[in-house]
């Protein structure tokens, strides 16, 4: 139950990924006495329900959609995104409310920019200043994160190449400048306690960018890929962590029983806690998600990077490559595993830094 005599803040839920990335922001903030107020556009319906359920956060709800499960056609998109944006049956449940935070580059955190601004609440952009300078890669991310950057009042930027990208706007509005991204507090738990998974000679693939699934072309090459690394025997096992969308796609081009007849396990996606263990437990990641590229560079795990372009180059490093989709390149990297692990130390924690930030405007 809310304490009636505290702030709120709406904070805007979209994703799975930027709630993981939020969560600890939001409990320090609820820390501080301030009150929180969740936006659910049911983008990633099905999988955040689980993650607040499991959060330990204080929250007062509003669903802007009566949907149960996640969003994860084009066509259905298109149409909740319309329906949300059109309707304004909630207005009166954001007077009082100065703030709103969103998270990041998904059509979300447009719908939270949206209304905001059409209930006049400030907005806070956490995650602002990432550009791949590539107007469709990622798309729609980079035209998102330009928009949601440009009209936002507050701007939250982790690295000194995000300040660059948004310091046009400095006589504008306020930029609040945190030393990391606030991913580093969620899997700041694995790495400070050292768990010590057992290791398996096995893959892990997630791919979902719009670029790689709805592209058949550039679908059809990632399992031609994993069909070689199959081939080659570099793995015992490789599992295939499927979101709805990607799960989709592979039906349409009739790819599913090509994997599965290679031995490729695909699975739902699961909670965050148990998708870390995964990834801790496994030999190397092919991913194109950034979250999960980060997560990875801070635990230390072989990653290939399903990409051509990132918007942070910061998490490159001997374990960490970017791909560039060359089947050669990725080849290369797999035959020189690094067996070692160089997982970073983390003390300090950015979403501490943003949130005694946020206190002094609250």
């Amino acid at each position: 139950m809310s304490n009636l005599n505290s702030k709120k803040v709406i904070y805007v839920l979209g994703t799975k990924a930027q709630f993981i990335k939020s969560k600890q922001v939001l409990l320090k903030l609820y820390e501080k006495n301030i009150n929180i107020l969740i936006l659910d556009t049911g983008q990633h319906k099905e999988l955040t329900t689980k993650e607040l359920k499991n959060s330990g956060l204080v929250y007062d709800y509003i669903s802007l959609t009566d949907n149960k499960e996640n969003i994860s056609k084009v066509l259905k998109m298109i149409i909740w995104f319309f329906k949300i944006i059109m309707s304004s049956r909630h207005k009166e449940d954001f007077q009082n409310i100065s703030y709103s935070l969103i998270h990041g580059d998904t059509v979300s955190t447009l719908i939270g920019l949206i209304i905001s601004k059409r209930n006049k609440i400030k907005t806070i952009h956490l995650e602002s200043g990432y550009k791949s300078n590539n107007i469709l890669k990622p798309f729609p991310e980079e035209i998102v994160r330009s928009i949601v950057s440009k009209y936002s009042d507050i701007l939250v930027v982790d690295g000194e190449q995000q300040y660059k990208n948004v310091q046009k706007y400095i006589n504008d509005k306020r930029i609040i400048k945190i030393s990391r991204n606030t991913i580093f507090d969620s899997v700041s738990e694995h790495i400070n306690k050292g768990h010590t998974n057992t290791l398996h000679n096995q893959l892990i693939v997630t791919v979902h960018r719009t670029e790689n699934v709805y592209i058949k072309t550039k679908l059809m090459a990632l399992v031609d890929l994993l069909e070689e690394i199959i081939d080659r025997n570099y793995f015992d096992r490789i599992e295939w962590f499927c979101h709805d969308v990607t799960r989709n796609m592979l039906t349409k081009y009739r790819l599913i029983n090509r994997l599965e007849e290679k031995g490729i396990v695909l699975s739902d996606l699961v909670s965050h806690d148990l998708f870390i263990n995964e990834l801790i437990g496994s030999k190397a990641v092919i991913t194109d998600g950034g979250s999960i590229a980060e997560e990875c560079s801070l635990l230390g795990l072989n990653t290939i990077i399903w990409r051509d372009v990132v918007e942070n180059n910061s998490y490159l490093n001997d374990n960490v490559m970017l791909s560039k989709y060359n089947n050669d390149t990725i080849h290369k990297f797999l035959l020189n595993l690094s067996s070692k692990r160089k997982k970073n130390i983390i003390k300090e924690s950015p979403s501490g830094e943003l949130v005694d930030e946020l206190i002094q405007l609250l």
